[in-house]
C-alpha cells in the first residue's frame, strides 16, 4: 500500500491506495477549533504521531510520499508547527525503513496534468475519473490530492 500525506497541524489530509491503485483510506485529520494555546499545538504533534503508528500497524505500508511545503508571509505562524508535525512523521516512518518521497504542488500537477499551474477543478476532475470516486467520496480538494500522490508513490516504486 502507498501512503501520501499532505502535513498540517490543524489539517492533515492523507490518502492510502492498494497494490491496485484502488482507494483503501482518503480524508483528512481535523482538529478541535478550541486549541489555540501554543501547548495544544505540541499535543497536536503527539495525536498526528499516534494516529500514523496506528495505521503502519493496521496497513502493509510500502512507501510514504508528503508534500513539500511552501509557506507565504500570510501564514509563517504556523510554519513552525507543520514543520515540526512533518519531522514527527518522518522519523516514524523512517524508523519503520519505508522509503520516503516529497514532490512540490507544481510537480504534482504537471504529473497529473502536463500542466504545472493546472487548476484544483482539472485536478479533482481527473481523480474522479481515474479513481471511479463520486462528488460525495471527494468532497475535499485534497483528498483528491491524497490519491494522486499516493499513485504516485506507487508508480515512483514499481515499475
Amino acid at each position: 500500500m502507498y501512503l501520501w500525506i499532505d502535513p498540517g497541524i490543524r489539517k492533515l489530509w492523507y490518502g492510502l491506495i492498494d497494490e491496485n491503485a484502488q482507494v483503501v483510506l482518503s480524508w483528512v485529520i481535523l482538529q478541535d477549533n478550541s486549541w489555540t494555546k501554543r501547548k495544544d499545538q505540541f499535543w497536536r504533534m503527539v495525536e498526528i504521531y499516534q494516529f500514523f503508528s496506528d495505521l503502519l500497524q493496521k496497513y502493509p505500508i510500502q512507501a510514504v510520499w508528503m508534500e513539500r511545503l511552501f509557506f507565504t508571509t500570510r501564514n509563517q505562524s504556523n510554519a513552525e508547527f507543520v514543520y515540526g508535525a512533518r519531522w514527527v512523521l518522518w522519523m516514524l516512518f523512517a524508523s519503520h525503513t519505508l522509503p520516503l518521497y516529497e514532490w512540490t504542488p507544481q510537480e504534482i500537477k504537471k504529473y497529473v496534468s502536463w500542466n504545472g499551474s493546472a487548476s484544483k477543478e482539472l485536478m479533482l476532475a481527473v481523480v474522479r475519473k481515474i479513481f471511479s470516486l463520486n462528488d460525495k467520496e471527494l468532497a475535499w480538494h485534497d483528498a483528491a490530492d491524497a490519491l494522486w500522490i499516493a499513485l504516485m508513490v506507487k508508480n515512483s516504486i514499481v515499475k
